[in-house]
């Protein structure tokens, strides 16, 4: 599916392009520019490990007040030895989300083209990607609450317990409406996981992909307006990249935080 607007010699299209073929695997623009953030993260990391010090540069104190502000959070949620584990990865997920967001400021990224299109798009603006980050945020926070407690998480979904317990004798036949009442919101929480998936996604793709199009169009509309209106667009769209991609790293925190608890208290 794809939708394409017109003007001034740029386009704004909802579909990726495929720029490279390995073998009989088509590659689009957004793995390009993926696999591209993610060099641009490893070598930042690199940097800022190899000119760590104890008088600290401003590269890394930024990178030290992002650690702590997540180790905070998920500290709130799941405790110290839990936090420090798991916070190398929220701050990796963050990262990666600003970066994407930010990825048509990188000098010269957008000038590469080839007979197909452009041969880097930013990652976020491709529904499929941010439905992948979705996703993987999602069975994460379900594989981490089954390595706390299997059947207690298994638990929280199939609530099957109730029929146990009256077959049992345990729970008086009465009832058995109010059973059948938590195993139907069992099934209401799987369906509230997909809702997580489709609400992840489509947040923080709605948002960059349409600062980006408002920025192609009106710069598009005449040839002086692509230098100067365009940059409040601009700051707005980097600030809402920046916002969206806090939402989605504190979003994670929470969906983590609450099947991990709940699995260990059921």
């Amino acid at each position: 599916m794809s939708a394409e607007a017109e003007g001034g010699g740029h386009s704004v299209a909802l579909a990726p392009e495929h720029v490279l073929e390995i073998g009989e695997f088509a590659v689009s623009n957004t793995v390009t520019a993926t696999l591209f953030v993610s060099l641009i993260i490893l070598v930042f990391a690199l940097l800022v490990r190899h000119r760590a010090g104890v008088i600290p540069t401003r590269m890394q104190v930024l990178f030290e007040s992002l650690f702590v502000f997540f180790l905070d959070k998920l500290e709130e949620g799941l405790g110290e030895a839990r936090a420090r584990k798991l916070v190398p990865l929220i701050v990796t997920l963050f990262l990666f989300i600003v970066v994407s967001n930010q990825f048509v400021l990188i000098p010269l990224v957008g000038s590469i083209m080839t007979p197909e299109g452009p041969f880097f798009r930013t990652p976020t603006t491709d529904y499929s990607a941010t439905i992948a980050l979705a996703v993987s945020v999602v069975v994460l926070s379900h594989v981490l609450a089954l390595f706390v407690s299997p059947l207690g998480h298994i638990g929280n979904y199939l609530r099957i317990g109730g029929f146990i317990e009256i077959l049992r004798g345990k729970r008086p036949l009465g009832e058995l409406l109010t059973v059948f009442i938590e195993f139907f919101l069992g099934l209401l929480e799987i369906i509230g996981d997909l809702g997580k998936i489709v609400s992840l996604a489509t947040r923080l793709f709605g948002n960059i992909f349409a600062g980006e199009a408002v920025i192609i169009i009106i710069s598009g509309l005449l040839f002086v307006s692509q230098f100067f209106i365009p940059i409040p667009f601009i700051v707005l769209a980097s600030f809402a990249g920046l916002i969206q991609a806090f939402v989605f790293s504190l979003l994670t925190i929470l969906f983590i935080s609450n099947n991990m608890v709940h699995a260990s208290h059921r």
